[in-house]
């Protein structure tokens, strides 16, 4: 175990224990970071799914291990978790592995917290959702990934379903327990992402945006942004740039 930015006096019981908690889980992606972004900690899980010894991740930061895109979007987390003192949980997101494919995980994260209170930084958790999968879990994976590859086609969730190979009942049941939300939910939070993403990384109008993420028109995917992120799509992007 590292923590070698953060001083020995400002370390805490509570991060002391999140690295005995995750040290010894593989099947797990753990860290944690400083206020500054900086690794002060990985796990062996987290060293092999980057294909680095854990010792040369220390003191660096996520852009150092992934594409811009999504280091940028790890980063956002991090500010947010920081910001607002309120845990990320359950976030469903990709991650590349090591040898280049992208993974589906599911994140938390919260701050951690020194032993007067003051901030330390962030501690996070990923659980690689295909490593674990059964079969049925699987097909789930593969549908979810046909979802994200196309994500301007009017998804229906008996089209999900059948990519699974599962019921809609089935799929129902597999993603409140593996995802903790209803496929309409999962489908949701995925359209939502690639919004963020094209919002904050092209300069196309909320309409187009509303075609290309697969909502029904510019009004429900305005109306579905703001009721989960809490702003319209423009004023989102008026505070990303």
């Amino acid at each position: 175990m590292s923590v070698e930015s953060i001083p020995k006096a400002r370390s805490s019981a509570a991060l002391t224990a999140f690295i005995d908690l995750v040290d010894g889980l593989p099947q797990v992606m753990a860290a944690a970071k400083d206020v500054h972004g900086r690794y002060v900690y990985v796990n062996r899980g987290f060293a092999d799914r980057v294909g680095k010894r854990a010792r040369d991740v220390v003191g660096g930061s996520v852009g150092d291990l992934f594409a811009k895109e999504l280091a940028s979007s790890y980063a956002a987390q991090d500010a947010e978790v920081l910001r607002s003192g309120k845990p990320l949980q359950g976030h469903l997101e990709l991650i590349v592995r090591a040898d280049g494919r992208l993974g589906w995980y599911l994140t938390s994260k919260t701050r951690l917290l020194d032993d007067d209170g003051d901030v330390l930084g962030v501690a996070v958790a990923s659980v690689d959702l295909q490593s674990q999968m059964d079969s049925a879990h699987l097909g789930l994976a593969t549908a979810l990934e046909a979802v994200r590859s196309d994500m301007a086609h009017p998804w229906r969730v008996t089209e999900i379903a059948n990519l699974a190979d599962l019921s809609t009942t089935q799929l129902e049941r597999l993603c409140r327990r593996t995802l903790g939300m209803s496929p309409r939910g999962v489908l949701q939070r995925l359209r939502l992402e690639h919004a963020v993403r094209l919002l904050s990384t092209t300069s196309m109008s909320a309409g187009e945006v509303a075609a290309a993420c697969g909502f029904y028109d510019q009004s429900s995917f305005t109306r579905q942004f703001r009721s989960v992120l809490g702003l319209t799509p423009g004023a989102y992007r008026r505070s990303s740039h």
